[in-house]
């Protein structure tokens, strides 16, 4: 009789994926599919009637810390391992699910055992929706705690639990568990650094994000993304002249399509290379480009750091809530009624005035009511400017004597109009 030996899963590839401030879904890197996924488990293991063997592993962490767990399972839970396997390998998620539950549950499966059924349902997870990082990383957790696996599994699943953290914006356990690995591994991969590099431009750590993601751009100069963040990481930091000749190479290297472009504006802003900013954002609305909101949100930061633009923020501004692009908040409509106050525009302190008038009640303090009662009596519109005073000590967050003195200043234009 052939006894039965245990079925090893070798897990796949790993997600090398991450996300930055300033690049669209489309930019990002591209992942295997779950089918190319899948494919390439096949090819780590064959099947031989009731015998499963698993390919001899090449080492992929030499220099690593943890000592190799030889994978070799609990031998009365042999049946219950290979036919769990053997579910997922023809389809058969329920039944898949329903034997890596009892596995994992078993009072006599060892770690390896555990975190093989764990793996199953990572697997299922990912099978089912592979952005679904809040089901998936808590298997991960606990795959990686249960320590049962060989070095290349467990530090693949250490890696996806990295990237995992990073897409779900869960910037310090990213970094942390990037540092696991780089620290474990003694082995600098790519992904890795591009991970923690992301984690820490994310959490605003700009020097100790820099010397990472320096070492990724030696690596891959042609990574766009990180170029990015380490352009905005060397504005953040003060060096000027080396964003600004990152921002040259991505102008000299960027796409024609309109995220390119977006991207290419905002790394000319934080090179503080306003003009350039301003050429690309003038032709992404001369070919009427300007959609999302985000699109009109750089082109509102780009004038914003410019002089005598208020024209141009007012027609930017204007257009994005009439398209709906814009949202109609109390800062969207005080910038709106800024732009048009200190416009050269002969009906500009009028439409600033209406505009205020929208943004003063959704605000979150008086502080637009103070302003607009301030121009009120700039304008001698006494009893207009008596009740934004009111309304601005009502609503609450600024100094009361500042609306006071508006009121003293309707009362006495009052007092000589009659």
């Amino acid at each position: 009789m052939k006894r039965l030996q245990p079925l090893v899963l070798i897990f796949g590839a790993t997600l090398c994926v991450f996300a930055s401030a300033t690049i669209s879904a489309a930019e990002k890197k591209k992942t295997d599919s779950y089918k190319d996924r899948l494919a390439k488990q096949a090819e780590s293991y064959s099947v031989d009637g009731e015998k499963i063997e698993a390919k001899e592993e090449v080492q992929l962490y030499p220099l690593a810390t943890r000592v190799p767990v030889v994978q070799k399972g609990t031998p009365s839970l042999v049946k219950l391992r290979n036919q769990m396997v053997t579910d997922f390998q023809k389809g058969k998620d329920d039944e898949a699910q329903i034997a890596a539950d009892k596995l994992e549950a078993d009072k006599d499966a060892n770690a390896n055992d555990r975190a093989t059924a764990i793996q199953i349902k990572l697997l299922l997870v990912s099978k089912k929706d592979n952005n679904n990082h809040a089901a998936a990383i808590p298997l991960l957790e606990d795959a990686i705690k249960a320590d049962g696996l060989s070095n290349n599994v467990h530090y693949a699943m250490v890696q996806e639990l990295a990237q995992r953290y990073l897409l779900d914006q869960d910037y310090q356990s990213a970094l942390t568990t990037a540092d696991k690995f780089l620290n474990e591994t003694k082995l600098e991969t790519k992904e890795m650094l591009i991970v923690k590099g992301n984690s820490l431009y994310r959490l605003k750590k700009m020097k100790e994000a820099l010397v990472v993601l320096e070492k990724v751009y030696a690596i891959d100069p042609a990574n766009t993304p990180v170029t990015q963040m380490l352009t905005r990481a060397y504005s953040e930091t003060g060096q000027l002249e080396k964003a600004a000749a990152l921002t040259k190479t991505l102008a000299q290297s960027g796409g024609t399509d309109k995220a390119t472009k977006i991207n290419l504006a905002i790394s000319y802003r934080d090179a503080k290379q306003y003009e350039q900013a301003e050429d690309i954002i003038a032709e992404l609305r001369a070919n009427k480009q300007l959609v999302e909101e985000r699109d009109y949100l750089t082109a509102m930061n780009i004038y914003g750091g410019m002089k005598n633009k208020e024209n141009d923020m007012v027609a930017v501004v204007q257009e994005g809530l009439d398209s709906g692009a814009l949202k109609p908040t109390a800062a969207n409509f005080t910038i709106l009624a800024e732009s048009y106050y200190y416009s050269n525009r002969d009906d500009g302190t009028a439409k600033a005035i209406s505009y205020w008038q929208k943004a003063a009640p959704i605000a979150k303090d008086g502080a637009v009511y103070l302003n607009l009662a301030i121009v009120q009596c700039q304008e001698e519109m006494w009893v207009a400017c008596k009740e934004s005073a009111k309304n601005a000590i009502a609503k609450g967050g600024i100094n009361a004597n500042d609306a006071k003195t508006q009121i003293a200043k309707a009362d006495k234009g009052l007092s000589k109009s009659k």
